[in-house]
């Protein structure tokens, strides 16, 4: 989030994987209540909202909303509010560019000079490298958050700074490339990104409650936006113009519109089915590795099946939408927090793994002793030089792999250790027989076969 007032930092892609789950992999409850149950954890009715949408074949199979649309009216959240989306609506922008390739309109083979002709170093980079990440181009600008932008302004900000590596050669999350996508709409169309992204994409998918809105538009149903100061206490959030996000994440919606925009991209006879697989086929770098980007959305593994999806994370908000093809489940979450409670990826994630029948398992929290916390700590090398770090800070236990973050994890029983806010990612602690540790069995996404990290000196 914005606190130096970098617009780099305005999209962040959130990285919370999931809360504390309320089923086990063997639960056969109906969904709705596990569904109401992981809702009425996450989302304390005093509160922050999140709104929730899941459908399965077209069909929403649970809709709600918990928390508050405003804390200071103590206003209860519906599922019809209004949220900023953030990066999500680089999905919509990605659909909207093409399309306008599958009219004939525009080719993403083609490079920027072709319509951004005075931008530095145009003609080495394409609007597909632009789509999936991979042009390079730097979110290292500074900009005062307050200053209205205009597509022009923007596109001469970035056009100041260097790439970041040479195009196609690497992949790196850019939310000044999708900017930049949204000038060659605008140089294609003749109308405003905006509009243009209404009738191509929202009008199509009957997303009739999302659009964009200016700073000072009264928006029906439109949600606070909250924060959280130093210590951990709902704020408001600094206010950022919505013009400087413009087609990285500028758009505004609802838990519905959203589910109808998944299920809209998978609908070929409302979507060109050879964009969808666009879309959702993967991006090979030189190196042979393959980026978690395609065009516009991110791919991930829910349970061991293949999902599509995007999160957002805009100054008092936070969003996040999956859908699993083979179990045809869409999930879709909007937050107005940004400070990760809620956390409307960690919400999807579970309800999604709850939707397609194989649920997070569950945790039982255990306090540890002294001399238990004092035995974890310690490096554990993962591969090469890479270590997960633990550490015992204020009497809580942190892991670090750096140079990523710490993250707090909490104990629970069956010596295992999951990520604070999350059920997905956890460590089972192995034991010799005096009882000291000397490995840890990492489970990506709650599922073996666990990585094995033998402890370092």
């Amino acid at each position: 989030m914005i606190r130096d007032m970098k617009l780099r930092r305005t999209l962040l892609t959130l990285a919370c994987f999931g809360m504390v789950s309320v089923a086990s992999a063997q639960d056969t409850t109906p969904f709705t209540v596990q569904a109401d149950k992981i809702l009425d954890r996450f989302v304390p009715s005093d509160g922050p909202s999140a709104a929730v949408t899941v459908t399965r074949d077209g069909k929403v199979i649970y809709e709600t909303a918990r928390g508050n649309a405003s804390l200071e009216l103590h206003t209860p959240a519906k599922s019809t509010d209004v949220y900023r989306i953030g990066s999500i609506t680089k999905t919509v922008t990605a659909a909207a560019v093409l399309l306008l390739d599958s009219q004939g309109r525009l080719r993403i083979t083609d490079p920027l000079s072709k319509y951004l002709p005075d931008y530095p170093g145009g003609a080495g980079i394409t609007l597909a490298e632009l789509l999936n990440h991979t042009a390079g181009i730097s979110d290292a600008w500074d900009v005062d958050p307050n200053k209205t932008l205009d597509t022009k302004t923007l596109v001469d900000l970035i056009s100041k700074q260097p790439v970041d590596f040479t195009p196609g050669s690497d992949w790196r999350y850019s939310n000044s490339g999708y900017m930049l996508l949204g000038a060659v709409i605008e140089r294609v169309t003749g109308e405003s990104w905006h509009r243009f992204e209404r009738e191509a994409v929202l009008e199509r998918f009957g997303m009739s409650h999302t659009g964009y809105y200016a700073d000072d538009a009264v928006v029906p149903d439109a949600v606070q936006g909250y924060s959280a100061d130093a210590d951990g206490k709902v704020a408001k959030p600094p206010f950022v113009s919505i013009t400087g996000p413009m087609t990285a994440g500028a758009l505004a919606s609802t838990s519905g519109d959203i589910a109808h925009l998944a299920e809209g991209l998978g609908n070929p006879k409302l979507y060109p089915r050879e964009v969808y697989t666009a879309m959702t086929s993967p991006t090979k770098l030189p190196d042979g590795s393959v980026s978690p980007y395609s065009y516009g959305l991110f791919h991930y593994t829910l349970r061991g099946e293949q999902a599509f999806g995007h999160n957002g994370g805009i100054e008092g908000f936070n969003s996040q939408f999956i859908f699993v093809p083979k179990s045809h489940v869409v999930v879709a979450v909007l937050a107005n927090s940004d400070a990760g409670m809620p956390s409307a990826r960690a919400i999807a994630l579970q309800l999604a793994a709850a939707a397609i029948g194989r649920p997070y398992r569950s945790f039982k929290d255990k306090a540890l002793s002294e001399s238990e916390k004092k035995n974890l700590v310690g490096n554990y090398q993962i591969q090469g030089d890479q270590v997960h770090a633990l550490t015992e800070e204020g009497g809580e236990i942190y892991v670090q792999r750096a140079p990523g973050p710490k993250r707090h994890l909490i104990p629970a029983e069956g010596d295992l250790l999951y990520y604070a806010g999350e059920a997905t990612d956890y460590f089972h602690v192995v034991k010799a027989p005096d009882g000291k540790v000397t490995s840890l069995e990492f489970y990506t996404d709650g599922m073996g076969p666990a990585r094995k990290e033998p402890r370092t000196k």
